[in-house]
């Protein structure tokens, strides 16, 4: 395991930084807020300027679990599920991002 000073492996360390910052202030922030959605658009054009790097049925799945959590019309219940739910796409992130990264696949 090595990495390589590119910039797409300085990027792709960014995208994972952010990532885990909005992970874990996905609790602190109310579920009004805008910059999980702020963090999505980030990570569509990511994933659209470097073709391959991530699945687009993950990143979609994670749009639409950020966007019924804004719009809060959802029973609590079905909050908690949407929530676990895109910490899975987080964690997925995180680990294609790695893999990718630092070579690991």
């Amino acid at each position: 395991m090595y990495f390589r000073f590119t910039l797409f492996n300085v990027i792709t360390l960014g995208v994972m930084a952010l990532t885990a910052w909005v992970a874990v202030k996905r609790f602190a922030w109310r579920l009004e807020s805008n910059w999980p959605l702020a963090y999505y658009a980030l990570l569509v054009v990511y994933m659209h300027s470097f073709e391959g790097s991530l699945d687009k049925y993950w990143v979609f799945s994670g749009i639409i679990c950020a966007l019924f959590l804004r719009f809060e019309f959802l029973p609590r219940p079905l909050v908690i599920m949407l929530r676990a739910l895109e910490m899975i796409v987080f964690a997925y992130v995180l680990w294609r991002g790695a893999v990718l990264a630092f070579l690991l696949w």
